[in-house]
Protein backbone atom coordinates (compact mmCIF):
# COMPACT_ATOMS: atom_id res chain seq x y z
CA UNK A 1 0.00 0.00 0.00
CA UNK A 2 1.37 3.28 -0.51
CA UNK A 3 2.19 5.55 1.89
CA UNK A 4 -0.45 8.42 0.56
CA UNK A 5 -3.11 7.95 -1.47
CA UNK A 6 -3.68 10.66 -3.92
CA UNK A 7 -5.62 13.59 -3.09
CA UNK A 8 -9.43 13.04 -2.35
CA UNK A 9 -11.56 14.60 -4.96
CA UNK A 10 -14.89 13.09 -3.71
CA UNK A 11 -15.93 12.55 -0.31
CA UNK A 12 -19.35 10.10 -0.31
CA UNK A 13 -21.75 9.36 2.74
CA UNK A 14 -20.64 5.63 1.64
CA UNK A 15 -16.87 5.96 1.23
CA UNK A 16 -16.44 7.78 4.45
CA UNK A 17 -18.59 4.88 6.33
CA UNK A 18 -16.29 2.25 4.91
CA UNK A 19 -13.77 4.33 6.15
CA UNK A 20 -15.16 4.48 9.97
CA UNK A 21 -15.83 0.73 9.45
CA UNK A 22 -12.08 -0.41 8.67
CA UNK A 23 -9.58 1.74 6.80
CA UNK A 24 -8.65 -1.26 4.68
CA UNK A 25 -11.95 -2.21 3.59
CA UNK A 26 -12.24 1.31 2.38
CA UNK A 27 -9.12 1.10 0.62
CA UNK A 28 -9.57 -2.10 -1.59
CA UNK A 29 -13.02 -1.09 -2.08
CA UNK A 30 -12.62 3.03 -3.03
CA UNK A 31 -8.89 3.59 -3.91
CA UNK A 32 -8.01 0.13 -5.95
CA UNK A 33 -11.85 -0.25 -6.85
CA UNK A 34 -12.39 -3.42 -5.93
CA UNK A 35 -15.83 -5.06 -6.79
CA UNK A 36 -16.63 -6.79 -3.54
CA UNK A 37 -20.35 -9.06 -3.37
CA UNK A 38 -23.49 -7.57 -1.31
CA UNK A 39 -23.69 -9.15 2.11
CA UNK A 40 -26.97 -9.31 3.83
CA UNK A 41 -26.74 -6.11 5.61
CA UNK A 42 -26.70 -3.87 2.31
CA UNK A 43 -29.20 -5.97 1.11
CA UNK A 44 -31.97 -5.54 4.26
CA UNK A 45 -31.01 -2.05 4.05
CA UNK A 46 -32.13 -1.87 0.53
CA UNK A 47 -35.72 -3.25 1.58
CA UNK A 48 -35.53 -0.65 4.56
CA UNK A 49 -35.29 2.14 1.80
CA UNK A 50 -37.65 1.30 -0.34
CA UNK A 51 -40.33 0.02 2.29
CA UNK A 52 -39.93 3.86 3.81
CA UNK A 53 -40.01 5.59 0.28
CA UNK A 54 -43.58 3.77 -0.48
CA UNK A 55 -44.83 4.28 2.42
CA UNK A 56 -44.33 8.05 2.57
CA UNK A 57 -45.51 8.49 -0.97
CA UNK A 58 -49.41 6.84 -0.15
CA UNK A 59 -52.28 8.92 1.23
CA UNK A 60 -52.42 9.55 5.03
CA UNK A 61 -55.69 7.49 4.70
CA UNK A 62 -53.46 4.32 3.69
CA UNK A 63 -50.50 4.87 6.06
CA UNK A 64 -51.20 2.58 8.77
CA UNK A 65 -49.53 -0.33 10.18
CA UNK A 66 -51.27 -2.81 7.45
CA UNK A 67 -49.79 -1.01 4.78
CA UNK A 68 -45.86 -1.14 6.54
CA UNK A 69 -46.49 -5.20 6.43
CA UNK A 70 -47.72 -5.17 2.70
CA UNK A 71 -44.73 -3.21 1.63
CA UNK A 72 -42.02 -5.23 3.85
CA UNK A 73 -43.69 -8.34 2.47
CA UNK A 74 -43.61 -6.92 -0.91
CA UNK A 75 -39.89 -6.04 -1.32
CA UNK A 76 -38.71 -9.09 1.47
CA UNK A 77 -40.02 -11.67 -0.72
CA UNK A 78 -37.03 -11.84 -2.84
CA UNK A 79 -34.57 -11.96 -0.15
CA UNK A 80 -33.08 -15.18 -0.15
CA UNK A 81 -32.25 -16.74 3.67
CA UNK A 82 -29.12 -18.46 1.96
CA UNK A 83 -27.22 -14.68 2.32
CA UNK A 84 -27.74 -14.82 6.28
CA UNK A 85 -25.56 -16.67 8.65
CA UNK A 86 -28.47 -19.26 9.34
CA UNK A 87 -32.37 -19.15 9.06
CA UNK A 88 -32.56 -18.11 12.62
CA UNK A 89 -30.63 -14.69 11.51
CA UNK A 90 -32.52 -14.70 8.82
CA UNK A 91 -36.25 -14.47 10.64
CA UNK A 92 -34.77 -12.52 13.44
CA UNK A 93 -33.66 -9.34 11.02
CA UNK A 94 -37.26 -9.73 9.21
CA UNK A 95 -39.07 -9.36 13.15
CA UNK A 96 -37.33 -6.67 14.22
CA UNK A 97 -37.12 -4.42 11.08
CA UNK A 98 -41.03 -5.50 10.96
CA UNK A 99 -41.68 -4.10 14.55
CA UNK A 100 -39.19 -1.09 14.19
CA UNK A 101 -40.64 -0.01 10.57
CA UNK A 102 -44.30 -0.06 12.29
CA UNK A 103 -43.22 1.49 15.29
CA UNK A 104 -42.21 4.84 14.05
CA UNK A 105 -43.46 5.10 10.23
CA UNK A 106 -47.11 4.94 11.57
CA UNK A 107 -46.33 7.92 13.42
CA UNK A 108 -45.75 9.67 10.62
CA UNK A 109 -49.09 12.47 10.59
CA UNK A 110 -47.71 14.49 7.90
CA UNK A 111 -50.68 15.08 4.99
CA UNK A 112 -48.29 15.44 2.19
CA UNK A 113 -44.82 13.64 1.60
CA UNK A 114 -41.52 14.93 2.60
CA UNK A 115 -40.03 17.63 0.51
CA UNK A 116 -37.11 15.06 -0.27
CA UNK A 117 -37.13 11.69 -0.49
CA UNK A 118 -33.95 9.30 -0.87
CA UNK A 119 -32.36 12.11 -2.90
CA UNK A 120 -28.96 12.16 -3.46
CA UNK A 121 -27.00 16.01 -4.03
CA UNK A 122 -23.05 16.87 -4.86
CA UNK A 123 -21.78 20.04 -3.98
CA UNK A 124 -17.90 21.55 -3.83
CA UNK A 125 -17.31 22.89 -0.56
CA UNK A 126 -14.18 25.23 -0.29
CA UNK A 127 -13.40 24.70 2.76
CA UNK A 128 -12.17 20.95 2.26
CA UNK A 129 -11.39 21.64 -1.56
CA UNK A 130 -13.16 18.26 -2.06
CA UNK A 131 -16.80 17.78 -3.59
CA UNK A 132 -19.06 16.32 -1.30
CA UNK A 133 -21.83 13.46 -1.89
CA UNK A 134 -24.94 12.65 0.26
CA UNK A 135 -28.40 11.37 0.07
CA UNK A 136 -31.07 12.93 2.23
CA UNK A 137 -33.76 9.59 3.04
CA UNK A 138 -36.47 11.77 4.47
CA UNK A 139 -36.00 15.47 4.29
CA UNK A 140 -39.39 17.16 5.90
CA UNK A 141 -39.92 20.95 4.98
CA UNK A 142 -41.61 24.06 6.28
CA UNK A 143 -41.46 27.91 6.53
CA UNK A 144 -41.09 27.14 9.88
CA UNK A 145 -38.64 23.86 10.39
CA UNK A 146 -36.46 21.87 8.64
CA UNK A 147 -35.90 18.11 9.81
CA UNK A 148 -34.34 15.37 8.46
CA UNK A 149 -34.80 11.70 8.95
CA UNK A 150 -33.17 8.24 8.55
CA UNK A 151 -33.30 4.89 9.18
CA UNK A 152 -30.76 2.65 9.12
CA UNK A 153 -30.68 -0.98 9.37
CA UNK A 154 -27.33 -0.42 12.12
CA UNK A 155 -24.91 1.96 12.95
CA UNK A 156 -21.74 2.48 15.78
CA UNK A 157 -21.68 5.56 17.39
CA UNK A 158 -19.17 6.49 15.16
CA UNK A 159 -21.13 5.84 12.34
CA UNK A 160 -23.80 8.37 13.93
CA UNK A 161 -20.85 11.06 14.55
CA UNK A 162 -20.21 11.10 11.09
CA UNK A 163 -23.88 11.54 9.62
CA UNK A 164 -24.57 14.26 12.36
CA UNK A 165 -21.38 16.63 11.32
CA UNK A 166 -22.02 15.29 6.87
CA UNK A 167 -25.34 16.07 7.56
CA UNK A 168 -25.23 19.70 8.73
CA UNK A 169 -22.11 21.02 6.98
CA UNK A 170 -24.16 19.57 3.50
CA UNK A 171 -27.42 21.44 4.53
CA UNK A 172 -25.79 24.28 5.21
CA UNK A 173 -23.96 24.43 1.75
CA UNK A 174 -26.36 22.77 -0.69
CA UNK A 175 -30.16 24.10 1.04
CA UNK A 176 -28.58 27.27 2.84
CA UNK A 177 -30.16 26.30 6.20
CA UNK A 178 -29.58 24.08 8.83
CA UNK A 179 -32.09 21.46 10.73
CA UNK A 180 -34.14 22.40 13.55
CA UNK A 181 -33.52 18.10 14.16
CA UNK A 182 -32.27 15.26 13.18
CA UNK A 183 -33.68 11.69 14.04
CA UNK A 184 -32.13 8.28 13.13
CA UNK A 185 -33.78 5.06 13.55
CA UNK A 186 -31.67 2.25 13.99
CA UNK A 187 -33.84 -0.95 13.86
CA UNK A 188 -31.67 -3.87 15.25
CA UNK A 189 -32.12 -2.00 18.28
CA UNK A 190 -34.51 -0.03 18.02
CA UNK A 191 -33.52 2.92 19.08
CA UNK A 192 -34.20 6.54 18.13
CA UNK A 193 -31.31 9.05 18.30
CA UNK A 194 -32.64 12.50 18.03
CA UNK A 195 -29.92 15.59 17.28
CA UNK A 196 -30.94 18.93 17.83
CA UNK A 197 -28.14 20.95 15.96
CA UNK A 198 -26.87 24.66 16.29
CA UNK A 199 -24.71 27.19 15.10
CA UNK A 200 -21.64 26.16 16.16
CA UNK A 201 -22.02 22.55 15.14
CA UNK A 202 -21.48 23.85 10.98
CA UNK A 203 -17.70 24.61 11.75
CA UNK A 204 -17.11 21.42 14.18
CA UNK A 205 -18.74 19.98 11.16
CA UNK A 206 -16.45 21.42 8.80
CA UNK A 207 -13.40 20.44 11.81
CA UNK A 208 -14.79 16.97 11.49
CA UNK A 209 -14.35 16.19 7.83
CA UNK A 210 -11.28 17.95 6.90
CA UNK A 211 -9.55 15.51 9.90
CA UNK A 212 -11.41 12.38 7.86
CA UNK A 213 -9.77 13.94 4.77
CA UNK A 214 -6.35 14.22 6.12
CA UNK A 215 -6.76 10.25 7.88
CA UNK A 216 -7.95 8.61 4.68
CA UNK A 217 -5.30 10.78 2.39
CA UNK A 218 -2.60 9.48 4.83
CA UNK A 219 -2.84 5.65 4.45
CA UNK A 220 0.45 5.03 6.95
CA UNK A 221 -1.89 4.72 9.90
CA UNK A 222 -4.42 2.39 7.97
CA UNK A 223 -2.48 -0.68 9.90
CA UNK A 224 -2.65 0.97 13.43
CA UNK A 225 -5.97 1.86 12.78
CA UNK A 226 -7.93 -1.40 11.19
CA UNK A 227 -10.76 -3.11 12.83
CA UNK A 228 -10.20 -6.33 13.23
CA UNK A 229 -13.77 -7.11 14.17
CA UNK A 230 -15.04 -6.79 10.65
CA UNK A 231 -12.39 -9.37 9.54
CA UNK A 232 -14.19 -12.66 9.55
CA UNK A 233 -17.23 -11.34 6.54
CA UNK A 234 -14.72 -8.79 5.49
CA UNK A 235 -14.89 -9.62 1.49
CA UNK A 236 -10.80 -8.45 1.08
CA UNK A 237 -9.41 -10.75 3.94
CA UNK A 238 -7.50 -12.66 1.46
CA UNK A 239 -5.53 -9.89 -0.32
CA UNK A 240 -5.50 -7.30 2.76
CA UNK A 241 -2.14 -6.67 3.94
CA UNK A 242 -2.49 -5.51 7.29
CA UNK A 243 0.77 -7.47 8.31
CA UNK A 244 -1.10 -10.07 10.54
CA UNK A 245 -1.57 -7.74 13.67
CA UNK A 246 -3.45 -9.03 16.32
CA UNK A 247 -3.61 -5.16 18.37
CA UNK A 248 -7.10 -4.37 19.74
CA UNK A 249 -9.01 -2.00 17.05
CA UNK A 250 -8.73 1.29 18.01
CA UNK A 251 -11.31 4.60 16.61
CA UNK A 252 -9.56 6.17 14.67
CA UNK A 253 -11.42 9.55 15.16
CA UNK A 254 -13.72 10.92 17.69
Amino acid sequence: MNHYVNQLQVITEESLISFITCPYKFYYEFLEKKKRPYDWRQIVQHVVNKVVSSYYQVPIEQRHSGKVLSLIEFYWDKVSPQIFESRIQYYLVVAKMTDCLIQYLTTETKQIPPLFLFKRFNTYVEELDVDLSLTFDVAEWSESSFVIKKYLLEATPEMLDLYFHLSIVFSEKVLKRSPQRMEVVTLMDGKKHVFHPTVGDIEEGLTYLQGMKLLIEDSSGYVKNHNENECPVCPFQSICDRDGRKASPKKYYS
